[in-house]
Formats: C-alpha cells, structure tokens, sequence
C-alpha cells in the first residue's frame, strides 16, 4: 500500500469544499469526505480497480491514540449519511437516532466512521465512475464481494492511520461486513456487533433478489444497462414490489 501513513484527520469544523486529496465532498456537508488510494484495490475475481475512490462521513473527534474510531456500515439501501440529512433526498440520516452527541453511539466520546460501499453510487468507486474514456463503468463494473467491501474500508483506515476499530457495528448487509471485519482482520476489532444478518444468504433469499434484478432489466428503459446514456431510468422496473 502506499497510503500507511495517517492522513490529517477530517473535522467537523472544516469547511474547505475539498479534502487533502483535492476531492470534492458533498455539497453542503462539512462530515463528508472523498480520498482516491493511486495504489487501487484487487478484488477477488481478479480484477483490479485502480486508482480506488472512498467516499466516507466522519463525526466526532479522534483520539491522540487513535483508538476511539467506531465504523458503521450501512445496508445494501443506505449509504454513508448516517447522521445528518441526505444531501439529495434531504431526508433524516438512516441512523441519525443512533449516532450522534449524547446518543448510543456518541460522537462526543467516538470517531465514527461510514463508508460508503465499494460499488456505491454516492462516491465510493463503481458502475457511476468515469473510465478514461469519459463514460461510466456501467455493467462493465467487476463483480465485488463483501470481503472486497471490507477491504477497501481498510485501505481508508489505513490511510488515516487507524490501526485498530474500537468496534464495528452494521445491520443487514452492513452487518455481513461486520463478520467479514471479524474473519478477516480480528486483531484490528475491539468489539463487533452484526445486526439482523447472517454470513450468508438462504435460497429463498437469493431468489427474492434475482426476481428484483430481472424486474429491473426486463423495463425497457433498461437499454441493455446503458440506460445513462439513453437519458432514461428503468423506472418501472424498480418500482416492481417483491
């Protein structure tokens, strides 16, 4: 890696509009955080994102031991806005009754970080980033996996200098990436709390999501999955309830 040494930390009260990568956070949000890692990442079908893109919020202040950091990792809907009104929907954060001063999770005692997810579509590398050519990745994006999630997030820490997670909290598929925190890297977890989750998924499961993904590409304003550059949203397809 080339990013172990600890970046200047993020801050609340920071309100340049780019971050010491010259990455442009959020409009509108002084938590929000972009940092691009030249090195990449190589996921486990053997493709290689690179440079790799991590969009992340942080709240709180980190210790001068570094050992206070708590990541929160969001579900497959959610996002890296997890305390403060989202910057497109402006609805409450997802966990905003959780996080916060003086809540369970109190950022006047913890650092709290959330990623948003490798293959997100809120800054964090994906099907929405630009390739050389100009044009997003699209469905040409590689296929990723949670441990691929897990050790992007790793990469960010080890970017900002934290070598160990007080703990790491996460429901759903956030809380697959908490047992994936714990299989992969156990000595960088103090302590890990998965919610409503399982290491993996039943059939039943599995065949819910593949209905939801045949709804969205049987739209015709799927286009194939260039629907961006048909300047349409299967929209319909979506709206399908499963």
């Amino acid at each position: 890696m080339q990013h172990h040494s600890a970046a200047p930390l993020p801050s609340a009260e920071d309100t340049d509009v780019n971050d010491t990568n010259g990455k442009p956070r959020c409009q509108g949000s002084a938590t929000s955080f972009c940092v691009t890692l030249d090195e990449g990442l190589t996921l486990e079908c053997g493709a290689t994102v690179a440079p790799l893109d991590i969009a992340y919020c942080a709240y709180g202040t980190l210790s001068a031991k570094r050992d206070n950091a708590i990541l929160v990792c969001h579900a497959l809907t959610g996002d890296q806005f997890v305390a403060e009104p989202h910057p497109v929907t402006g609805k409450p954060g997802w966990w905003s009754r959780t996080v916060g001063p003086g809540r369970a999770i109190d950022t006047n005692r913890f650092f709290v970080i959330c990623v948003n997810v490798l293959g997100g579509c809120l800054g964090s590398s994906g099907p929405a980033t630009l390739r050389d050519n100009g044009e997003p990745w699209g469905t040409d994006f590689p296929p990723i996996t949670i441990r691929d999630m897990v050790f992007a997030q790793a990469k960010l820490l080890d970017h900002l200098g934290i070598g160990r997670l007080f703990a790491a909290i996460g429901g759903s598929m956030g809380g697959m990436q908490v047992l994936q925190w714990v299989a992969s890297f156990p000595e960088r977890v103090g302590a890990a709390m998965p919610i409503a989750t399982a290491p993996f998924h039943s059939a039943q499961n599995i065949a819910f999501n593949e209905v939801s993904r045949q709804a969205i590409c049987g739209d015709p304003d799927w286009c194939g999955g260039r629907y961006w550059a048909q300047d349409t949203i299967p929209a319909k397809g979506l709206a399908v309830p499963v």
